[in-house]
């Protein structure tokens, strides 16, 4: 056998050996990494602590009404605008106030960024927003600002998306290409 063979033969032994050194301690650090007390708990595993809120809801009047709640959520920003947005969808008042969305409407993605509030609005059963009036349409849209910026002083304005985009309505009547901020004309 030549030098160069002997040398090429004791190379690739050695290559073997690093890899497999290296998958036994990658396989290693995998496991402790998956291991329950290296995993950081979720949002959702946090305690939730009472608070109390303002839901705004539309009005027969043409205006947002304000409805006073008592929640419970977990003591972080977005644990309490998740809460306070499925509050806001689940509330079925009675009159003269109506709910939100005539069918059920979820938050698909949440984040808070800058003073940002940025909503992607579901519907389970897909497709687009509900159509309607652009009053109805104004009171939909600035329920949902109003809920959030009233209750969370780490909001200042709103985004809204369906299903992952900006739209410039939601059906078309009221421009939502833009952060929105509280309309104080529909408070009462």
């Amino acid at each position: 056998m030549n030098r160069r063979v002997a040398t090429l033969l004791i190379a690739l032994a050695a290559g073997i050996l690093l890899l497999t050194v290296y998958r036994l301690v990658t396989a290693r650090r995998g496991d402790a990494a998956t291991a329950p007390e290296a995993a950081t708990p979720p949002v959702e595993a946090l305690a939730a602590e009472p608070f109390a809120a303002t839901l705004w809801l539309p009005s027969e009047s043409g205006r947002l009404a304000d409805l006073p709640a008592e929640l419970a959520a977990p003591p972080t920003p977005e644990g309490r605008a998740s809460v306070l947005l499925a509050a806001l969808f689940a509330a079925t008042p009675d009159a003269p106030l109506t709910a939100v969305f005539p069918q059920p409407v979820e938050v698909g993605h949440l984040l808070l960024t800058d003073g940002t509030a940025w909503v992607d609005l579901r519907s389970p059963a897909g497709g687009e927003p509900p159509s309607s009036g652009s009053t109805v349409e104004l009171l939909r849209v600035y329920a949902i600002v109003h809920t959030l910026v009233r209750n969370l002083p780490e909001v200042s304005r709103v985004v809204l998306l369906w299903n992952g985009v900006q739209r410039q309505g939601f059906p078309g009547h009221v421009d939502t290409g833009h952060p929105l901020v509280p309309l104080a004309a529909l408070e009462p």
